[in-house]
């Protein structure tokens, strides 16, 4: 295995040993898109750990993986849905290459297969917001409660997009039906070993090891590090340096890993990579009810004591607030549905959900895009069956929210393309007492150029 050849060490001699002290070290400065820039700063506060777990030995950096590449086998027990834990080791799988994305629909099988990530991201480049990270996260069955499990509980902050499109409707705001789904998740084992702390793993995508060297002057350029798999030599070279293997190193040492010009892999991956799941069906609604019966909305049971005040609106206001606190854009969008679907009972729902969402949005708390009302998108050839989208509608429904997303979060989208991205940022405990640094050793499995 080959090893990136070049390390300098960048500090100024006289901040050497002021608290908080920062360290650049320059390896293989990026000169084309998806290079990457290592910080290294020595901070006050120990942090002996990130998002719950141990700092790996092997930290991750962005490899470009193509559509052809499985997702890793999640290492962790169930959630009670086979399609929970898919999307998940999508997830984990997606972060560990990249990152967190710009942009993450959340919502149920209706956002699933309702909303293309890679037609949302060709169009938001149409409108002057090249190359931003879009991800499906949709989950069957999810109603209010488990998007905010999801959000708030099941992901960490570092974990979280920009921007959240909740892609749903009114059923997903009823408290009055068993949310069965949210029932599975809590009494899943899964659920259980979360609550006792032991988060879901991140897959290891290549990586540096982390190797300590300490020293007695600074600033030093350092030579070729050795194909030597142990972290504690000294380089071929600094002859006159004390080993480090001699000296105790406890100061709390942060590691951040920034992507510069970082290639986006909306273009290499496919859309079940980015969690969309791609339905070709057309409803007809001739030869559907021959295999279906068609159930009036008064009999419904995703409508059943159909009420907006409860639990899941609890819910809802949580997500809100989440979002708010961490300064993240919220909007909901009422997908379309087929007129064959609304009959009177059904549309008398989707119209209290409609003014409930009118009036959160008069009051600013989020962003509403009613998509019922856009008679051009309830047409049968866009729908997989009356009430779920298929690509075509998908591909859609996408378009006409990258319209609303430049519209309502310009900001917000100018801050994605325009901000490096901490990819990382890991904090390991080591001390010098004379002063210390660490040399990075990249794979060279083309993680880097």
């Amino acid at each position: 295995m080959g090893w990136f050849r070049r390390v300098a060490l960048c500090v100024p001699l006289w901040s050497i040993f002021t608290v908080g002290l920062t360290v650049e070290v320059c390896v293989a400065l990026p000169s084309s898109a998806g290079g990457v820039i290592v910080e290294i700063e020595f901070a006050e506060k120990r942090s002996p750990s990130v998002s719950g777990r141990q700092l790996p030995t092997g930290i991750p950096v962005t490899s470009a993986p193509t559509a052809t590449q499985s997702t890793p086998q999640l290492d962790y027990p169930t959630f009670n849905s086979q399609q929970l834990d898919r999307q998940l080791q999508r997830y984990l799988a997606y972060l560990a290459r990249f990152g967190p994305p710009d942009i993450l629909i959340v919502g149920s099988s209706r956002a699933l297969q309702g909303v293309d990530p890679v037609t949302l991201s060709k169009a938001l480049a149409q409108q002057g917001y090249p190359n931003l990270q879009v991800f499906n996260f949709g989950i069957n069955g999810a109603t209010a409660q488990v998007v905010d499990w999801v959000l708030r509980r099941l992901l960490t902050p570092d974990q979280l997009p920009r921007i959240i499109v909740w892609a749903d409707g009114a059923r997903a705001l009823n408290s009055g039906r068993m949310d069965q789904t949210f029932h599975k998740i809590t009494t899943s084992q899964g659920y259980k070993m979360l609550s006792s702390g032991v988060r879901p793993p991140i897959p290891q995508a290549g990586g540096f090891e982390l190797g300590q060297i300490c020293m007695d002057m600074l600033p030093v350029i350092i030579p070729a590090p050795s194909r030597s798999q142990d972290n504690n030599v000294t380089p071929t070279g600094a002859k006159n340096l004390p080993s480090a293997k001699n000296l105790p190193c406890n100061q709390p040492l942060k590691v951040l890993v920034h992507q510069a010009a970082v290639n986006r892999p909306t273009q290499t991956l496919d859309q079940e990579a980015l969690g969309f799941q791609v339905v070709n069906t057309r409803f007809n609604p001739k030869t559907y009810f021959q295999r279906y019966p068609e159930v009036p909305g008064g009999y419904d049971t995703n409508y059943r004591d159909f009420t907006l005040e409860g639990r899941q609106t609890e819910a809802f206001d949580r997500v809100i607030r989440f979002a708010n606190s961490r300064k993240i854009s919220l909007v909901f969008v009422n997908l379309p549905l087929t007129s064959t679907y609304l009959d009177l009972a059904r549309s008398a729902y989707e119209g209290q959900f409609r003014s409930r969402m009118q009036r959160f949005a008069h009051a600013q708390k989020l962003q509403f895009q009613d998509l019922v009302a856009q008679r051009s998108l309830n047409q049968n050839h866009y729908f997989a069956d009356p009430s779920h989208l298929n690509r075509y509608g998908a591909i859609a429904v996408a378009t006409q929210i990258s319209q609303k997303l430049t519209t309502s979060f310009s900001d917000a989208l100018r801050r994605a393309l325009n901000q490096p991205d901490e990819r990382l940022s890991y904090t390991h405990s080591t001390r010098c007492e004379t002063g210390c640094f660490y040399l990075l050793q990249f794979q060279d499995n083309n993680d880097l150029k």
